[in-house]
């Protein structure tokens, strides 16, 4: 699935919304997955760092073998939705 800067937007949006404890965001870098969980006291840096640091359908600028590939939030039980 392709996702764009808005979907970003509204996760974070969402997650402050309901209180949930933790955003996730799958990255694919390099041929390497990863999945990054940030703490509701960060959602706002965080946010603020990808939407700078990430083109529109969330591709590194400065590198464009990094992208974003999976957002979700909630508890740690929404963890296999991303990877």
């Amino acid at each position: 699935m392709s996702f764009k800067k808005q979907q970003l937007k509204t996760m974070f949006s969402r997650a402050k919304e309901t209180d949930s404890p933790y955003v996730f965001v799958g990255i694919k870098a390099e041929g390497v997955s990863e999945l990054i969980v940030i703490p509701k006291q960060s959602f706002e840096a965080k946010k603020k760092f990808y939407l700078g640091a990430y083109s529109d359908d969330l591709t590194h600028v400065m590198n464009k073998n990094v992208m974003i590939t999976g957002l979700s939030y909630g508890d740690a039980s929404q963890i296999p939705n991303i990877i």
